[in-house]
């Protein structure tokens, strides 16, 4: 894998809006968790290190 800069915004930021498509086709907006705990992950899903991990996201 190539070394790139990381631009996570630091722990405890608010997430910013966002309007994104999840893997089953649905949309789903930052508003939809207001209130509650948001963890958004970027992933591709056919990767073979993601598949090795995906079970334990």
């Amino acid at each position: 894998m190539v070394k790139t800069a990381s631009t996570m915004l630091p722990l405890g930021t608010s997430a910013p809006d966002f309007n994104l498509v999840n893997v089953d086709g649905q949309h789903v907006r930052r508003a939809d968790f207001d209130g509650k705990p948001l963890l958004v992950i970027f992933m591709c899903n056919h990767c073979p290190f993601v598949i090795h991990l995906r079970s334990a996201l």
